[in-house]
Formats: C-alpha cells, sequence, structure tokens
C-alpha cells in the first residue's frame, strides 16, 4: 500500500491520498496523530471518506465524527447506504443514537427507525431500502428515463423490480436487458417473472441459502402482500457470512467478543473465567480417578490406554457437534419436531465407527501386550476386551452427546455454537474416564 506523505503541500496530498483504497486507509487511520487525522479527513473526497467510515470500527467512527464539523456529518449520513448507517446506528448507545439521528433527513429517519425494529437475525434486519422500481404499465422508453433521472448515487439499479398497479412484485429487469431493449417493446417482454425472495421476517440463514442456491446477485425482501421492502446484495450476504463464521468461531473456542484491537489485559479477562471452569471440571476428573486407585494400583496397564480412550471420545464427540450445528445454521432442520433424519444417521454413523474402532484397539492392545507385557495378573486378550468395551461406550456416547446437545440448546433458545470447545471436551473425558476405569473395575477387581 502506497504511504500517506504528510509533508507535502496539500495539492500533492490529494494526489497520494486518490490512488490508496479506502480499506487501507481504515487500517491506517486508528493509528494516526490527531493532527494527521484532521488534515485526512479535510483533504479527502466524501466518497472516500463514506467508504472509509463503513470499513472502521464503531470506536474509530465516533472518532472520525468528532473531527467533522455539522456540515460534513450531515453529508457523510446522506452519501451513506442505509444499512450501512443502520449498522453504525445500531451498535452505539441510545442517547449517541438520538444525537446522530439529527443530522438524517426526515426520510432516512423514518427509514433508519423502521430497519432498526426488526430483530437482528431477520432477513429484514440487513437490508438496503436504496433499489428502483418500474411499472408494468410503463413502455421501455418511460422505464429508461425514469432510472435515468430518478437513481440515485446510493441506489442499486443492476436490477430492477417491476411492481403492478397495487405495487406488488411480479418480476425483474437487469439492467442490460432494459438498456439494450427496443423503444417499442413491453416491459412484460424483457421481464423475468421466475423470481426467488424472502420475506421480511425469514431468518438471515434463509436469505444465504437462496443467494447460495440460485446464484443472484441481489434478492428483494417482501413483506406478506409482496410489497417490496428492500434488497439483499451479495455483499450484504458475504459480510453476513464473514460475521457469522467469526462468531461462530469465537464460540467454539468460548472466546466471547474477541477483537484484534483488544489489549493483552483484555483477552485475559475474556478467556480466564472459561479456563478456570476447565480447571474446575478437570478436578472433578481427578476426583473420579481417585475413586479407581485400587485398579490403578493393580492394574498398571491401564494407564498406558487412557489417552486412546480419551482423544478418540473426544474425536468422535466433535465430529458429530460439527454437522449438528451446521445443519443447524444452514437451516437444514425443523424447528419444532426432531431432526429424525438427522438423528438416525448419527446413530448409524457413531454405531458403525464405535464398533470398528473398538475392534481395532482390542487387536492394538492385545498385539501390544502380548509383545510388550507389564506387570499383573491380567491377560492381553482381557485388557483387550476392556479397552474395547471402554472405547465402543465412550465413543457411542460421545456422539450421541454430538448431536443432541445444540439440537437441545438450539430448541431452548441457546447458541448452539457454545456446546463445542473447551467445555464440551471436558465433559466428554469426563464420561470417557467413567466408562474405561468402571469396566475395568469390574473385570479385574
Amino acid at each position: 500500500m502506497k504511504k500517506l506523505n504528510f509533508k507535502a503541500n496539500d495539492t500533492q496530498f490529494k494526489k497520494n491520498i486518490k490512488p490508496i483504497l479506502a480499506y487501507d486507509l481504515s487500517n491506517v487511520y486508528p493509528n494516526l496523530e490527531v493532527e494527521e487525522k484532521k488534515r485526512l479527513l479535510d483533504l479527502m473526497g466524501l466518497d472516500k471518506m463514506t467508504d472509509m467510515f463503513v470499513e472502521l470500527d464503531v470506536e474509530d467512527q465516533l472518532d472520525l465524527l468528532h473531527y467533522l464539523d455539522d456540515v460534513k456529518k450531515r453529508s457523510l449520513f446522506r452519501n451513506m447506504e442505509s444499512d450501512d448507517l443502520k449498522e453504525f446506528l445500531s451498535d452505539i448507545d441510545d442517547d449517541l443514537r438520538l444525537e446522530m439521528m439529527v443530522y438524517l433527513t426526515k426520510v432516512k429517519q423514518k427509514t433508519i427507525a423502521l430497519l432498526l425494529t426488526y430483530d437482528e437475525d431477520e432477513a429484514a434486519s440487513i437490508m438496503s431500502p436504496d433499489f428502483m422500481t418500474i411499472s408494468i404499465d410503463d413502455t421501455i422508453k418511460e422505464a429508461t428515463d425514469h432510472v435515468i433521472k430518478d437513481s440515485r448515487d446510493i441506489d442499486y439499479i443492476d436490477t430492477i423490480y417491476v411492481v403492478d398497479d397495487q405495487d406488488k412484485m411480479i418480476g425483474y429487469v437487469d439492467l442490460k436487458d432494459l438498456i439494450i431493449a427496443r423503444n417499442s417493446s413491453a416491459i412484460k417482454k424483457i421481464m423475468e417473472d421466475d423470481f426467488q425472495f424472502v420475506f421480511s421476517d425469514e431468518p438471515i440463514e434463509k436469505a444465504i441459502q437462496t443467494v447460495v442456491n440460485y446464484d443472484r446477485n441481489v434478492i428483494p425482501v417482501l413483506d406478506s402482500e409482496m410489497h417490496i421492502l428492500g434488497i439483499l446484495t451479495a455483499d450484504d450476504i458475504f459480510d453476513e457470512l464473514i460475521e457469522s463464521t467469526e462468531s461462530d468461531y469465537q464460540n467454539l473456542a468460548l472466546l466471547g467478543d474477541h477483537e484484534s484491537d483488544s489489549s493483552a489485559l483484555e483477552r485475559v479477562r475474556q478467556r480466564l473465567p472459561w479456563l478456570m471452569l476447565a480447571v474446575l471440571l478437570n478436578l472433578v476428573n481427578a476426583s473420579i480417578l481417585s475413586l479407581f486407585e485400587a485398579t490403578l494400583i493393580q492394574v498398571s496397564a491401564i494407564v498406558l490406554f487412557q489417552p486412546m480412550i480419551l482423544g478418540m471420545a473426544g474425536n468422535i464427540g466433535t465430529q458429530a457437534l460439527a454437522v449438528t450445528i451446521l445443519g443447524i445454521h444452514k437451516n437444514e432442520f425443523e424447528e419444532k419436531s426432531l431432526p429424525k433424519r438427522h438423528v438416525l444417521k448419527e446413530i448409524g454413523v457413531g454405531l458403525f465407527n464405535s464398533i470398528l474402532l473398538g475392534l481395532t484397539a482390542f487387536g492394538f492392545v492385545t498385539l501390544y501386550l502380548t509383545l510388550l507385557p507389564t506387570a499383573g495378573t491380567e491377560q492381553p486378550y482381557q485388557m483387550g476386551l476392556v479397552v474395547f468395551s471402554a472405547v465402543f461406550g465412550s465413543m457411542f456416547i460421545s456422539s450421541q452427546m454430538g448431536v443432541f446437545v445444540p439440537i437441545l440448546m438450539n430448541r431452548f433458545g441457546q447458541d448452539p455454537s457454545a456446546a463445542s470447545g473447551p467445555m464440551m471436551t471436558t465433559i466428554n473425558d469426563l464420561v470417557a474416564l467413567m466408562i474405561y476405569f468402571g469396566i475395568a473395575t469390574l473385570a479385574f477387581l
């Protein structure tokens, strides 16, 4: 990236800014000195400032606004797309939001107020109201003139929606088809009436799947009467996927709201409670082991295969958990009923893998203890049977926990991603240890 040269005069500095992308400027801005920020904002164009503003974190967005006068704030907000503006306003507290709303036009205030009423998991919460419509009764010339004269810079015009006399959507026209159509042609001749859409109260996951399945750059968001409320572009979907993926990954590791610019102390504060809880659960595991002290003393070989038992139970549980969470996020399961097909598949997979790997463990343990015997009266095949039983039992139970725990969490309105990570691993270890040492105790004592 080309560096900003603050030593240059204003004319040269403007030329210096011009080729630098807004995203790159957003990475540089937080590290600038106060005077450097002021000069950058004074000399950069409104469009580039708008693009940079959208890329900044909310703290830096508020910092940027601090250096703008009322006129520039109004210009910035007027130049922003409604969905980006809504995202910024939803991230700040209520009192500050009221202060910022003063800089919006009356029309935009109503638009933002409407967008803020939707739940954050509904498709309408990330839609943009900046789109174009034409009437089915328009001629090609009338429709073209309407697009040319009435479209704004922030409007999405690659796809133009066709409505009837009651403003209900009945189709769409791609801009390129409108441009090349003959003036004498009717809108009906170039209109596509087979279109995909989502209703405003449908989940964002449904919108994501619609865009992916039908390979559309944009889909409309409709109300129950087929009126167009807004549009979802591929960019909106891509941003939502990134945010969702980051959130899921943080939940997998129980990281909370991780920010890349957070200090080491803040990161310690986020992670330490979960790690402390994991320590306490591991102390429970140690207490469980103390109950089998006699078994450990008499059957020394039992310790050799403990890591294998714990590892296999954890691996199969993680696999079942991953496919179940993925199915929930892709909206593959009916919310009001148990996903029987998925559960039956995972029961079969868990049962088959548990038996196969249990038999493999039996053969390995028997051969190992035959070639390298340990002190004790147990026979190699006896220890092999114990390990087989423990591998089978712990793996099968762990795989079923990986299926049912996220389903139940989702049923009760909790994020299923929180079922994974260190907590689930520790619980699986506890179950596996109890099964392994319990079977060994019954077999040899």
